[in-house]
């Protein structure tokens, strides 16, 4: 059944105190920046989450502040301050604050600084630099939510990567698109062909197209099993999760392959941030498709094209075998579906199949989420007792017909 538009709304929005931008705020931890891209003492980096602007820094001592943008002073870029001895100072009258959003220092103020320092507003806010991303909880109270200890997060950084880039389409396509196990054996055919090397068992995804999907709930979100029938009575079998709000954790391409979490977070109404966080727990990760990113703030690159040209899609290259004409990457294929649906797509329109269950779960428990914080409740799924984002685990391989997914998935 397609969604009505008022649910799409509620679903989409985040910005001017929507319920599902508010929730957000105050339930989860969002990514701000790759931690690689903060150098001590180095230029600040603007940041834009939930249609609201911030800067993050690395101070002297190496710990890391996210602030809002506009100085409390006259509000000037802090993206323009200077940063040293633990703080970044504003250019314009020297206002100085530090990785708490602590006022510090204001020359400018004749009397007792201490005593006004400590009566100038600002908002402060938590943040953490864990498994290579500088972390933030924008949310207000003392308690922050629980952070989300993903099977990366505490790994060694030559067993994982971290790269992103910004998107100018809705967060939730993207969001969604991690979820959808029959795409990829289509849009992503020639980039699987071409990464594969011997022995990926992606491939075995082009061989059929429309998986059976079975579902477990999980006290972060679900688990499901896209199944595959093979030749021989045999079932190629992907277990992949869901964790809310929106990472997508989906198991390596062979049993000693990475494993790759995608999650795409809100800028603003119309635009998201794509992660991509590849990790081995094995042995360290080497080169991949993700670890090679030449700019972590960056990459995957985006569609060389606009509308105009189909988004520079290469119609030569198909005549020649690629399926898309996205030769770049496999987000940039990503990239151009999402912004070719345009800014945020209406799905009330849309006509669903057998295929969309797992991103019909991922709309189901999001629209879920905003509605219990309507009700003046913390969502069930936000800090379940049970959650342990640790023993999430993803997992394919082949199986014999009949046999049990979770036995793959629990081994």
């Amino acid at each position: 059944m397609a969604m009505t538009k008022e649910e799409n709304e509620l679903l989409t929005r985040v910005e001017n105190g929507a319920p599902m931008g508010e929730m957000i705020r105050q339930h989860y931890w969002l990514p701000a920046v790759p931690a690689s891209k903060l150098e001590a003492d180095g230029a600040p980096v603007r940041v834009r989450l939930l249609g609201k602007n911030y800067v993050a820094f690395r101070a002297t001592d190496g710990s890391v502040g996210v602030l809002d943008e506009q100085c409390p002073h006259r509000r000037a870029s802090l993206a323009l301050a200077g940063n040293g001895e633990n703080g970044l100072r504003c250019i314009y009258h020297g206002w100085k604050l530090n990785v708490k959003g602590e006022v510090v220092e204001a020359p400018n103020h004749t009397g007792n600084q201490e005593g006004f320092c400590s009566k100038v507003r600002v908002n402060r806010y938590t943040t953490v630099d864990r498994g290579g991303i500088v972390w933030v909880w924008l949310g207000q109270g003392e308690k922050a939510p629980p952070f989300p200890e993903l099977p990366f997060i505490d790994l060694p950084a030559d067993q994982r990567s971290v790269t992103s880039v910004e998107v100018p389409t809705n967060w939730v396509q993207a969001v969604e698109a991690s979820m959808d196990s029959s795409h990829v054996g289509v849009l992503h055919e020639s980039t699987t062909q071409i990464t594969a090397g011997g022995g990926n068992e992606r491939m075995l995804m082009a061989k059929a197209l429309a998986p059976k999907l079975e579902f477990e709930d999980r006290p972060y979100g679900y688990r499901y099993a896209a199944l595959r029938a093979l030749p021989d009575d045999q079932v190629y079998a992907r277990v992949n999760n869901f964790v809310m709000p929106w990472y997508g954790l989906i198991c390596p391409p062979d049993a000693n392959g990475p494993t790759t979490v995608f999650f795409s977070t809100p800028v603003d109404d119309v635009t998201h941030r794509a992660w991509f966080v590849q990790f081995n727990p094995k042995r360290p990760l080497g080169m991949t498709i993700m670890s090679a990113s030449p700019d972590v703030w960056n990459f995957p690159p985006l569609p060389p094209g606009d509308a105009k040209d189909n988004w520079g899609q290469n119609r030569d290259l198909m005549r020649r075998g690629h399926k898309t004409g996205f030769p770049q990457h496999l987000g940039t294929e990503d990239f151009a579906m999402f912004i070719s649906q345009g800014p945020i797509y209406d799905r009330s329109e849309e006509q669903l199949c057998s295929a969309d269950g797992a991103v019909m779960r991922v709309r189901a428990l999001l629209l879920r989420a905003a509605r219990e914080f309507i009700d003046g409740k913390t969502p069930a799924l936000a800090d379940n007792p049970q959650l342990d984002y640790r023993a999430i685990r993803s997992v394919g391989g082949v199986i014999a017909t009949g046999a049990n997914w979770r036995t793959l998935a629990d081994q």
